[in-house]
């Protein structure tokens, strides 16, 4: 398993939300779930959209830490790669929310792609709106960590171009 800790840049990374709106489709997509995370683009940057309560979400706002851990999940009937954040509140109250990128998905490897590539990534807090967003960044030794993990997934990322 690979662990990332984020490096949150700009002013420790966070800002509200700046009147950011959602395309209709991702709005309707986060209709679906009470709470649970989702990756997008949106324009040009990855974006990690985080759906929580209110009261969960004031608590992510001030956040200590964040963690990142990707692991390659090799089975033939879903080749994927877990990735798992993990965000510590102020208070202690932790946080883990779990993606599955699909090895298979010409969308979900150009997420991951343009995440080694850019190695900056936002993570937006929602709930009925878009709540704050923080901005994080990975290593270049991360991201070529994690382009390694990727190109072991095989399929379409192995031709994956360095930053």
């Amino acid at each position: 398993m690979l662990s990332i800790l984020l490096k949150p840049f700009l002013n420790r990374a966070k800002r509200d939300s700046g009147g950011l709106e959602l395309p209709p489709d991702t709005v309707l997509s986060l209709s679906l779930i009470d709470s649970g995370c989702l990756f997008v683009l949106l324009d040009t940057k990855i974006a990690l959209i985080i759906k929580a309560g209110d009261e969960d979400i004031q608590i992510m706002k001030e956040f200590q830490a964040i963690t990142v851990d990707f692991e390659l999940i090799e089975r033939p009937e879903f080749p994927s790669l877990a990735f798992y954040l993990n965000l510590e509140g102020m208070s202690g109250r932790r946080f883990r929310f779990e993606y599955f990128f699909s090895t298979e998905s010409g969308g979900e490897t150009d997420i991951l792609r343009k995440m080694c590539g850019d190695r900056r990534f936002d993570i937006i807090l929602y709930n009925s709106g878009v709540e704050f967003i923080i901005h994080a960044e990975i290593s270049e030794g991360q991201a070529s960590d994690l382009r390694s993990l990727v190109t072991k997934a095989g399929g379409s990322l192995t031709n994956m171009p360095l930053p």
